[in-house]
């Protein structure tokens, strides 16, 4: 763990990094990731590491997590550094050989420590702390809005990827975990990077920051669903999804008018009852904008969770008896967007079709956008509006047996929103041009068929909002353009 480093070790440690190239950028390069192995690029990593440098020799400690002989350590790190680092906390020397006590993960520009894998099989596993390459941190990274805001709050820092991340964009930000350890690694995080206007403050939900409220509060939560207690990060002592609904109904009372939560969750599927309705019934005061991916069913959750860190037999069958329990249909996974907005507030939910690799906070501002728009239009000012098929829709033919069988639309950008449609309905889509309102091209398309205009108006009415609700096409203020 962390031993209380100050400021000048901080950037001492940070300073050597560097001039070794251990960052994004050139670890890529040369290793070809610049995280900690996945399952089978262990040996590949240490293929490419074997030639002994200083940069390779911290390449062994803190991403492989291997062990370096003291003479090698002693000629490739200079003295002044080999102090620091033991005396920081970050190496420990045993029977010869020098181990890492930490994993050092660079992310974009920044620099992330967090416990060492080795811990997982020590006394200390419960209170493991995830390095910032775990694909839940980085999904809710990518997810998270950057818009300009005064006070943001990371609720459940671990290591601070998030905390750090939004002190770009937010004045100041709080950082709270119920972990000590996790605590001491985001501040010792925060002065790895130069960053100055975090504060960490423990305790358990919003316990810490009972009097304030925030522009921004973004949580990765300890959300999966499971009978155990065995870590901190991951589990919970509440039932089934009970810690995320608290977190959720909790969240309003510190957002101020107009600030968004963002969160990853889990929630079940109870038999004879629908999971919208389950999460509807969390939310208070606040519009909801949910992206969901695919559902698990119990044993398919199971093992998948039961994968990410080992779980011996008796413990996955006490898991699926524990689902068979209350009667859990479904696992949904997914991340929640609230807004504090007074008034008839929305829900909109938005299927995920796989994963998110780059920047989606700016589709996700322009999701909310759009269900606003939809939220204000009744369907004469709906006739009224101005629509465009957006810029980045592509569309792909789907044959069989040498027919069309219809067309594919795909949004390019980083949600990667698709739907399929028949031919028609793609002639009708192709209409909308920004130049005329929706009337006109409903008028149009009306007038190449025999239904019955009325009937077929409200039709396709439903249909324009649900491309506008996924993107597919975008409003035009005629006022600006």
């Amino acid at each position: 763990m962390i031993a209380n480093p100050d400021i000048a070790d901080a950037q001492q440690i940070r300073a050597f990094l560097d001039a070794q190239g251990y960052d994004s950028t050139t670890l890529t390069e040369t290793l070809g990731r610049a995280r900690p192995p996945a399952e089978g690029e262990q040996q590949q990593m240490f293929d490419d590491s074997r030639k002994i440098t200083t940069p390779n020799v911290l390449v062994r400690l803190f991403l492989l997590g291997s062990p370096v002989d003291v003479a090698t350590y002693e000629e490739f790190i200079p003295q002044p550094v080999r102090e620091l680092f033991e005396r920081v906390g970050l190496t420990s020397v045993s029977d010869g050989m020098v181990d890492a006590r930490v994993v050092i993960i660079p992310v974009e520009d920044l620099l992330f420590a967090s416990d060492a894998f080795q811990i997982l099989g020590s006394d200390e596993a419960a209170e493991f702390i995830l390095p910032a390459s775990t694909h839940s941190a980085n999904f809710l990274r990518l997810l998270t809005m950057r818009g300009k805001v005064n006070t943001a709050l990371d609720l459940g820092c671990g290591c601070g990827i998030q905390a750090l991340f939004a002190a770009r964009h937010s004045v100041s930000v709080v950082a709270t975990d119920i972990s000590p350890r996790a605590l001491a690694y985001t501040r010792f995080n925060a002065m790895l990077n130069n960053i100055h206007n975090v504060e960490c403050l423990e305790g358990n939900l919003f316990e810490p920051v009972a009097e304030q409220s925030f522009d921004l509060i973004i949580s990765n939560p300890p959300f999966v669903i499971s009978p155990s207690e065995s870590f901190v990060y991951r589990d919970n002592a509440m039932e089934l999804d009970s810690f995320c609904e608290a977190l959720v109904r909790e969240a309003p009372a510190h957002l101020n008018t107009g600030g968004h939560l963002q969160m990853l969750s889990e929630w079940v599927e109870i038999a004879g009852e629908s999971w919208q309705d389950r999460i509807a019934g969390w939310i208070r005061g606040c519009d909801a904008w949910v992206l969901h991916a695919r559902p698990l069913a119990p044993a398919s959750y199971v093992q998948q969770r039961s994968r990410d860190i080992s779980v011996n037999s008796d413990a996955t069958d006490d898991w699926t008896a524990y689902f068979e329990k209350h009667q859990v249909r479904a696992v949904h996974p997914g991340m929640l967007t609230l807004r504090r907005r007074a008034g008839d507030n929305w829900l909109h939910v938005q299927s995920l079709p796989g994963d998110v690799v780059s920047p989606a906070g700016q589709v996700i501002a322009d999701g909310i956008d759009a269900v606003d728009f939809l939220e204000a239009c009744d369907d004469d000012s709906l006739l009224e509006a101005t629509l465009k098929v957006a810029d980045d829709l592509a569309a792909e033919t789907m044959q069989s047996d040498g027919k069309v069988t219809g067309i594919y639309l795909k949004l390019n950008n980083a949600l990667a929103t698709d739907a399929e449609i028949d031919g028609p309905v793609a002639a009708f889509l192709n209409l909308f041009s920004g130049e005329r309102e929706v009337s006109d091209c409903v008028n149009e398309f009306a007038a190449t068929t025999d239904a019955d205009a009325d009937k077929l108006r409200g039709d396709l009415l439903s249909i324009i909002r649900v491309f506008v609700s996924r993107g597919f096409l975008v409003p035009i203020d005629t006022d600006q353009a």
